[in-house]
């Protein structure tokens, strides 16, 4: 059900190649297994998230003229997800994205190929202004370059959120910290962002609150199984998360981020963002997909119950501006 929110997310369209070997994984050797291939990437998989948590939604990626844009079009078609926006560039590869995920369900390689990403550059997003501006929130990705982060940063005037992407690629997100309403780093992609060693709750902690000092109204460190670290103006406060059956990790840190935008355009505050955003997060690792089908609003709410701060007797709700 459509909340007549709406949201523009400016980043990385991919198509997922990803490899479940049988057993342990045979170094220089062919591993039976399973291989799917899914549409995915940052920006994706967090436009199609918002737009199953029931945001209009419009991705904003690059997308070449090959037959993987294509999957990609259709598949955010099926999402929801309006790719009008989209960026076409003839000739150009549309990006991929090629893993091996462990018995686990974790990432143990993966290469990207996704130069076409270079293209989004401020001359090209200047002709999305106008969209942007209509939007109630906008989200950027690290995949594009610093200088389209800084033009986006400096002229976007909704709430703007960001995913850190990665530890090589997340420092192209400083100069819009001071725009962000929030972002949402790993561990590895705190320490590039901060300069701070990330490995526990005081080190989390302190990142997450030098992250702020940098200017980020808030921030999200998401620390896996041992649950997120986040800080605001006033407070920081580690969440502990609840076990889950992981079947594939990939996309987890996605599904976050897309819930706590979500939480947060629904007027709650950070804290209680950062539990939407775990609670997203436990939904994707327990499927297949890099989103799960099971995302939804009320499934979203419901793990939330579950691990509702009892000391607070629910979540505080704040306009966001």
């Amino acid at each position: 059900m459509q909340t007549g929110l709406r949201c523009a997310v400016v980043g990385a369209a991919n198509i997922d190649i990803g490899g479940f070997p049988h057993g342990r994984i045979a170094l220089q050797d062919s591993n039976p297994g399973r291989v799917i291939l899914s549409a995915g990437g940052v920006g994706r998989n967090i436009a199609c998230n918002l737009a199953r948590l029931g945001i209009e939604t419009h991705l904003v990626a690059p997308l070449g003229t090959d037959a993987f844009a294509g999957i990609v079009r259709a598949d955010c078609a099926g999402a929801g997800v309006d790719t009008g926006l989209c960026f076409t560039f003839p000739g150009a590869a549309s990006s991929s994205y090629l893993f091996i995920a462990d018995l686990g369900g974790d990432m143990q390689l993966a290469v990207n190929d996704m130069d076409i990403c270079l293209r989004m550059t401020p001359e090209a997003l200047a002709e999305r202004l106008d969209a942007l501006n209509g939007m109630d929130a906008v989200v950027l990705d690290a995949n594009l370059p610093q200088e389209t982060v800084a033009f986006l940063a400096e002229r976007v005037r909704p709430p703007l959120f960001a995913d850190a992407v990665s530890a090589a690629k997340a420092r192209r997100l400083l100069p819009a910290l001071p725009r962000l309403h929030a972002i949402k780093p790993n561990a590895l992609e705190a320490e590039a962002l901060t300069g701070l060693p990330v490995y526990d709750r005081p080190t989390a902690e302190a990142a997450a609150l030098r992250l702020v000092e940098m200017g980020a109204r808030g921030a999200c460190i998401t620390l896996g199984e041992r649950g997120v670290c986040c800080a605001d103006r006033d407070e920081v406060r580690f969440m502990a998360a609840t076990p889950v059956q992981m079947t594939n990790a990939t996309g987890a840190g996605d599904a976050f981020t897309a819930a706590m935008v979500w939480a947060r355009l629904r007027g709650m505050d950070l804290f209680a963002s950062a539990r939407a955003g775990m609670a997203a997060a436990a939904l994707t690792v327990e499927a297949e997909e890099t989103v799960s089908p099971l995302m939804t609003e009320a499934a979203v709410r419901r793990r939330m119950g579950e691990n509702t701060d009892k000391t607070t007797g629910g979540y505080r709700h704040e306009q966001l501006s």
